[in-house]
């Protein structure tokens, strides 16, 4: 039997998975292999039988049968239907099937709702809690589909986002995943998160936020309004205090601010942003830095305020961006 990824079906096993994670194991219970793994689990449960966990047997039928049309287990359902009556069942869905059903319920509830922007959209999405979350370009908001008065509420973002979170009536948290592995811990507070390549960068603009991973949680660090901090693969290389905090999330109102950028970085910001192929001709410009605002709600436009602002050669053709100094 080909073994599945351990970690994730440890995560599983412990409703620690992302939405996607749950779908990725759920998959896997339709394959052979999955289906392999889960008869073993169940009928190492059925020898074990444990008397004191047992459900009535009704309940058990009815959980299990809606395992099956959840995972899509029929082959194993009339494989196993002979034995899967009286106590055997209640026995065995009282342990190490009430994992598949508990996934099962833990998928349905977290069950993603997906916002995901075009090249150069700028997104505002309202989340059930009525907490606000602006999207820049290229970039996916997810949250699971249910989330009820008492429970933590928990978004996954890949690209860039501000957010600006509605303080809860009862003390619970909101929490922001980023593929970086980092995690962003707010109650109440507006800030902006970039999360590429590798690379995430929050700017705080109200409020108090926490930073941390669960690997290492004793470097957690505590933002307060106008501090910046950037990790790179989940180091913190960069930390500042009185940055303008506003700056950094201009492109909300159709604006990019540029403060002592590279223009590396402006490349890297127009690939990512706006899907374009970015070539500097000019290696010298790659030393220079540069500070500006310029028009950013489409490309074109952003492309002239370049060239007018910092006196550049821009050519934009099909897909494709070239920069390079402007020659007299």
């Amino acid at each position: 039997m080909e073994l599945f990824d351990q970690s994730l079906l440890h995560k599983y096993e412990h409703n620690q998975c992302t939405p996607e994670e749950y779908e990725r194991v759920l998959e896997w219970f339709t394959t052979p292999e999955g289906r392999e793994y889960l008869e073993t689990a169940m009928t190492q449960e059925l020898d074990s039988e444990k008397p004191d966990m047992l459900m009535s047997t009704s309940q058990a039928a009815d959980l299990y049968q809606r395992i099956l049309d959840t995972t899509g287990q029929e082959q194993l359902r009339h494989r196993r239907n002979r034995r899967f009556t009286g106590l055997k069942v209640a026995a065995m869905l009282s342990g190490s099937i009430l994992l598949v059903y508990g996934g099962w319920r833990m998928f349905g509830s977290h069950r993603a709702t997906v916002f995901q922007t075009a090249y150069g959209e700028v997104r505002t999405v309202v989340l059930p809690d009525q907490s606000v979350v602006t999207l820049n370009g290229n970039s996916t908001l997810r949250y699971a589909g249910k989330w009820d008065g008492n429970s933590n509420r928990e978004v996954w973002v890949e690209g860039e986002a501000f957010f600006s979170i509605k303080p809860s009536a009862v003390p619970r948290s909101f929490m922001v995943h980023t593929a970086s592995e980092m995690d962003v811990e707010v109650l109440g507070t507006s800030f902006n998160l970039v999360d590429r390549h590798g690379r995430m960068q929050v700017v705080l603009n109200s409020g108090k936020v926490k930073l941390h991973n669960s690997r290492t949680p004793e470097d957690a660090i505590i933002m307060q309004p106008g501090d910046l901090v950037e990790y790179k693969e989940q180091v913190r290389t960069k930390v500042r205090k009185n940055t303008n905090a506003q700056s950094y999330s201009s492109w909300k109102t159709n604006n990019l601010h540029f403060e002592n950028a590279s223009f590396a970085e402006l490349a890297q910001l127009l690939e990512d942003t706006y899907g374009v192929t970015v070539e500097i001709r000019d290696a010298a410009l790659l030393q220079q830095r540069f500070t500006g605002t310029v028009p950013g709600q489409q490309i074109d436009m952003l492309l002239g305020g370049l060239s007018q602002l910092f006196h550049l050669k821009v050519s934009h053709v099909d897909n494709s961006v070239i920069i390079e100094k402007e020659t007299k």
